[in-house]
C-alpha cells in the first residue's frame, strides 16, 4: 500500500512538470510582464506605467490554470503524496 502511494506520488509530480513544461511559454510571458512593470516602477516612481507589452493581446493567454495546476501537482500533492508513502514505510517498522 505504502509503495504504492508513493509510486502514485510520483506519477503525479511527473505530470506536473509535464504541465510546466506545456505552459513555459505563459511563465515567461508573466514573467517579462512582471519585470517590466518593476522596472518602470523603479524608474519612474510618480508617474503611471504599462504593465503590459502593446506587442502580445491579453486575451491569447488561457494557460493560467494549467500552471496553477502544475505547480501544485508538482511541489504540493505529489510530494505530499511521497512523503505519506515514506512515513507508511518508515511506520512499519
Amino acid at each position: 500500500m505504502s509503495k504504492l502511494v508513493g509510486i502514485i506520488g510520483f506519477l503525479i509530480v511527473c505530470a506536473g512538470v509535464d504541465l510546466l513544461w506545456q505552459s513555459r511559454r505563459e511563465i515567461r510571458f508573466w514573467l517579462g510582464a512582471y519585470l517590466n512593470v518593476l522596472r518602470s516602477a523603479l524608474r519612474q516612481q510618480g508617474t503611471p506605467f504599462r504593465s503590459f507589452p502593446a506587442s502580445i493581446a491579453p486575451e491569447k493567454r488561457h494557460g493560467a490554470v494549467r500552471f496553477l495546476l502544475g505547480l501544485s501537482f508538482a511541489f504540493l500533492l505529489g510530494p505530499l503524496l511521497i512523503a505519506a508513502s515514506l512515513t507508511l514505510m518508515l511506520y512499519k517498522f
